[in-house]
């Protein structure tokens, strides 16, 4: 057949089809399992650092028990803020000692408008195995920063187990410091971690 340009045309019927992708080379199974396994290798958690009392305290997938003592622990400090002692949260055996040490002051007016928590070292009474569990501990420390106008302060917030219940059973702090301005220090400050790679 001709068309008017006097071309031969064919009256065979085109068909087209899609070529089949071009194989991309696989890797090996050797490096496909190494992938696999440092997907599979679990990184030490990072947590934020206070500059003063190091780590603070892991709120988040943490046990039961530590729980009850981060629980603990934050019930006293938001009653320290609103310039009480929580009764209930301080240990039988200081619980008197304790309020009236504290009392004396939030008397003065040395009250915390905020606090951080550090993380928390736990420890069986009576013996120094770091490996045992947390639910066999008995007792527990955490440093602490109190925040308050104009000063800050720091120091260490101790708790008991008795009666299958956590208490703060002692706070070493001096208060007398949120009294003082506070003066920001000039020194650079590494992160625990990485500090010993730059010091």
């Amino acid at each position: 057949m001709e068309n008017n340009a006097g071309e031969v045309v064919s009256k065979r019927e085109i068909t087209l089809t899609q070529a089949a992708p071009s194989e991309q080379p696989q890797p090996s199974t050797t490096q496909q399992s190494e992938q696999q396994r440092l997907l599979t290798i679990e990184s030490a958690q990072v947590l934020p650092e206070d500059f003063k009392i190091g780590p603070l305290a892991d709120l988040v997938g943490i046990e039961r028990s530590a729980q009850e003592m981060v629980s603990v622990t934050t019930r006293f400090l938001n009653a320290l803020q609103e310039g009480t002692v929580l009764g209930d949260s301080l240990h039988n055996s200081v619980r008197q000692e304790l309020s009236n040490s504290i009392n004396y002051y939030l008397q003065r007016e040395l009250v915390p408008v905020n606090y951080r928590i550090g993380s928390i070292t736990t420890e069986s009474k009576g013996q120094g195995d770091e490996s045992s569990s947390v639910f066999q501990n008995r007792t527990a420390w955490m440093n602490i920063r109190l925040f308050g106008s104009p000063g800050v302060c720091e120091g260490e917030l101790y708790l008991d187990k008795s009666g299958g219940r956590w208490y703060v059973s002692d706070v070493q702090i001096d208060f007398e410091t949120m009294n003082q301005d506070y003066v920001r220090e000039k020194e650079k400050y590494y992160p625990s971690t990485y500090g010993w790679e730059i010091q």
